[in-house]
């Protein structure tokens, strides 16, 4: 049998590269860095994401997808969404303050590009992109999340991380527009109802002042992703290194306790005491 099978044609291998499912797959290879240990996967979302910013932007416009090394086609909104999600994720894991001024200067290109003013929408092609007759503008969550779903989403986590207000409202605004037809079909609007969570809820504001390679900062990382916390973000930074005081205003005036690796678990930036052993930290998270 499989003699006669390999007379046939072989199926056409797709091996073009899109930026959006590279986006997700980059924020589920950072996660799991943490979730299992595992230092490949982390370097593996790192890579990920320098050949993304390397290769799928042209003067600084983020481009659709790439074959045999040429990257083309204007990127949509998902594309932009996608990628933004994943950065900040890898900072989360990492603290490395480049792939949050990356996420930021995404997020302010998505809203140049998709966002309209007038309608308080995200259009899912940019305003530089050919012009037709009708501009899309996907808001159901399918296999894939829509990207309008993922940049309201995107956008509340950015404003707890950048202190900007600005993109609460406009995160605020796109969820209004699908009120409507969100709480009569919710099984088509997933993501949109998780981003909805996300602002109706409390989320954790958690800070990690400590060397990365200090085993305890490790151990109140992964404390951290042990738990379900989905509405959560994470700014970290080793003592007195970047981002800038004031860059990130969950980190301002936050240092090491006695020295040790110390988390402040935080909610509309009034923070509880600090901790230093994954125990305490976990009791803070869970009340």
């Amino acid at each position: 049998m499989l003699e006669t099978r390999g007379k046939g044609t072989s199926p056409v291998t797709d091996n073009k590269i899109l930026t959006a499912w590279n986006g997700m797959m980059l924020k589920s290879l950072a996660e799991a860095s943490v979730t299992f240990n595992r230092e490949d996967y982390r370097e593996a979302a790192e890579n990920n994401a320098r050949f993304l910013l390397r290769t799928m932007r042209v003067n600084e416009r983020l481009l659709r997808t790439s074959k045999e090394g040429k990257a083309k086609l204007k990127g949509y909104l998902e594309d932009y969404a996608y990628l933004a999600d994943g950065l900040l994720m890898l900072y989360e894991v990492t603290f490395d303050y480049q792939w949050l001024q990356e996420a930021r200067g995404l997020t302010e290109e998505m809203v140049r590009l998709f966002w309209d003013k007038k309608q308080e929408v995200f259009y899912d092609t940019g305003n530089d992109h050919e012009e037709l007759i009708v501009r899309p503008r996907e808001t159901t969550d399918n296999a894939m999340p829509c990207g309008s779903s993922v940049a309201a989403e995107v956008l509340l986590r950015m404003a707890l991380f950048t202190g900007n207000e600005s993109y609460t409202k406009k995160a605020v605004a796109s969820l209004q527009s699908v009120a409507g037809v969100m709480s009569k079909y919710p099984l088509g609007f997933g993501h949109w109802l998780s981003a909805l969570d996300f602002y109706l809820g409390t989320p954790k504001e958690i800070a990690v002042i400590g060397p990365l390679s200090n085993k305890v900062t490790q151990t109140l990382l992964k404390t951290v992703f042990a738990l379900y916390l989905p509405n959560k973000v994470i700014a970290g930074r080793e003592a007195g290194t970047n981002p800038p005081e004031g860059d990130i205003p969950l980190l301002n005036a936050k240092t090491m306790l006695e020295g040790q690796p110390t988390a402040y678990v935080c909610e509309h930036y009034l923070c509880q005491a600090p901790v230093t052993k994954a125990d305490e930290l976990a009791t803070q998270l869970s009340l």
